[in-house]
């Protein structure tokens, strides 16, 4: 079923014939056996689950956020180009094209421009995550301000930096300043983390510190800010409860603890899902960029492209389906979808009010 090679062919011994594809494969990778022809297989089934999932979840959320009214709201606008962004980076640098070059265990397309695009999405994803965290930050922290800042114009001016910052830090390698090799078991293709001239490693540093550390930090003190904000206002209800000799004072700590444990639990899986999906692939880049070479394999490589590419499936589901109205929505139009999922209301009435104040409003 499988085509194998010999036990001592390595990957500098395949493709010479084939300067094109050869030019993307980096020297360091040459001496390196060929991955088992299993592997490649095993990748390409994965990724055709784990992408075709992500648009179609991506998808739903794009559809259900565009067409119900309730929901067009600008903070939302947010949301959709985050599911855009996911869904084009599922559709253009998962499948079909990474499934078919996984079993043609070649790459068999444009390097450069694939490398692009992904860079684009991706980028573009982690630019859209950073703007709902500081959304999310300041419709806590100080909603009535928040409510005057989120206009439909201001919202499209952040779309604009969005799709910029991302241009800005994919374009480069297409103009001369690093570029895009093939990665992994070379069935993919991605910004040249692995040479060492000084003008590469000069690009790199400032895309892994300006492009990624950044944005990463922001989005950690957004949510740790909300997790903290969010247990003061119970604090505060719980004094404002006894002061008015609230009939059930318990009761109501019991339920407020529930929404502070929820908007928790959220925020927290905002964080470790997005640091679950890159930071492999980061650690990566780190590495080469620290002078550990000799350390990565094409293992070492592939699986981390793999966890990146699965960070699309994650997104629908934290920032859509726990979004109390558009679970309102998903309930009304497709049920059977919530089916194993039942209701709670009065956690995600609380939940509401703490996480997504600006929802409970007619402002927008």
């Amino acid at each position: 079923m499988f085509e194998r090679y010999a036990d001592n062919t390595t990957i500098g011994m395949l493709w010479p014939d084939d300067p094109d594809f050869f030019a993307t494969v980096h020297p360091h990778w040459h001496n390196f056996p060929v991955p088992d022809p299993m592997y490649n297989y095993l990748i390409g089934m994965l990724i055709t689950i784990i992408c075709c999932t992500a648009m179609a979840g991506n998808l739903l959320v794009i559809g259900l956020f565009s067409f119900a009214k309730q929901l067009r709201t600008p903070a939302n606008v947010l949301i959709i180009n985050l599911a855009i962004s996911d869904f084009s980076f599922s559709l253009i640098v998962g499948f079909p094209l990474k499934t078919i070059s996984a079993f043609n265990q070649r790459w068999a397309w444009a390097c450069e421009l694939y490398g692009f695009f992904g860079g684009v999405f991706g980028f573009a994803s982690l630019a859209t995550n950073m703007f709902i965290a500081l959304d999310r930050y300041f419709v806590i922290s100080q909603p009535i301000e928040a409510f005057s800042r989120m206009t439909y114009s201001r919202v499209i001016f952040m779309l604009v930096i969005i799709w910029i910052w991302a241009l800005l830090w994919s374009m480069p390698p297409l103009l001369g300043i690093g570029r895009y090799i093939a990665e992994g078991f070379h069935t993919s293709c991605t910004f040249d983390y692995i040479s060492t001239d000084l003008e590469n490693m000069l690009f790199n540093a400032g895309m892994y510190i300006f492009g990624f550390s950044v944005p990463v930090l922001i989005i950690i003190f957004c949510y740790y800010q909300i997790v903290k904000t969010v247990r003061r206002n119970e604090i505060e209800l719980m004094k404002m409860a006894q002061k008015l000799n609230a009939e059930n004072p318990i009761s109501m700590k019991s339920t407020d603890k529930k929404a502070d444990i929820e908007a928790a639990k959220t925020s927290v899986i905002l964080v470790l899902l997005f640091l679950l999906a890159w930071a492999p692939y980061a650690i990566v880049c780190l590495m080469t960029l620290l002078g550990k070479m000799e350390n990565l394999t094409p293992f070492g490589a592939e699986l981390p492209v793999m966890f990146a590419k699965s960070s699309a499936v994650y997104n629908p589901f934290v920032y859509a389906i726990r979004h109390p109205k558009f679970r309102k929505e998903l309930e009304k139009r497709l049920p059977f979808l919530l089916c194993c999922c039942p209701p709670k209301e009065k956690v995600r009435v609380l939940f509401a009010f703490y996480a997504y104040p600006d929802l409970n409003s007619d402002v927008w």
